[in-house]
């Protein structure tokens, strides 16, 4: 039985994880293979998640432990350097999808759930914007409080007409249901 946990099979994206390279076959230096799987196992996870201390503790690995292998190791550091930015890459498309696209939450009353509701993030897409346009950063003119009222309006007629064309695929996906 494998000692990886289940779901390592890809990164991010369905990207391939990074693992460690592999050591020429006339090394003096050999990693035993037990901390060998552990240390893939890092890597592997460090790519999907971006968390070193997820990792690790996924691993079965010291934070301690991995930094310091690290800090002496080149093609550890290396792998983990690949993994990292994987694991970042992941992180942003799953902001940039909730930022888009909100998060589904239930309305309960008495104990009961009686409605859902998208609640989207507004902060979240001003962090998004200030990421990938500088001039949403402030570090460049701002727009002026009319542009800003103006694109604030465009976002929630885009909101509103996104919510009616979920409502009416909605109803479409109920009609199919009921007349089946």
């Amino acid at each position: 039985m494998s000692s990886k946990p289940a779901g390592c099979a890809a990164g991010p994206g369905g990207r391939a994880p990074a693992r460690l390279p592999s050591r020429k076959t006339g090394s003096k230096r050999r990693t035993p293979h037990l901390l060998r799987e552990k240390l893939d196992t890092f890597i592997e996870f460090l790519a999907r998640t971006g968390s070193v201390s997820q990792a690790a503790e996924t691993a079965g690995l010291g934070r301690t432990q991995v930094y310091e292998r690290r800090r002496t190791h080149k093609r550890f550091a290396a792998a983990w350097n690949k993994a990292l930015s994987l694991g970042i890459d992941g992180l942003h498309d799953k902001a940039m999808q909730r930022a888009l696209e909100g998060e589904e939450r239930a309305i309960v009353r008495g104990g009961e759930v009686i409605a859902m509701e998208r609640r989207h993030n507004d902060g979240m897409v001003k962090f998004l914007l200030k990421a990938h346009r500088p001039e949403f950063s402030g570090a460049a003119p701002t727009a002026s409080a009319s542009e800003e009222e103006a694109m604030a309006k465009r976002l929630k007629a885009g909101r509103q007409r996104l919510e009616a064309h979920r409502a009416r695929q909605h109803d479409r996906n109920r009609k199919k249901e009921d007349g089946s």
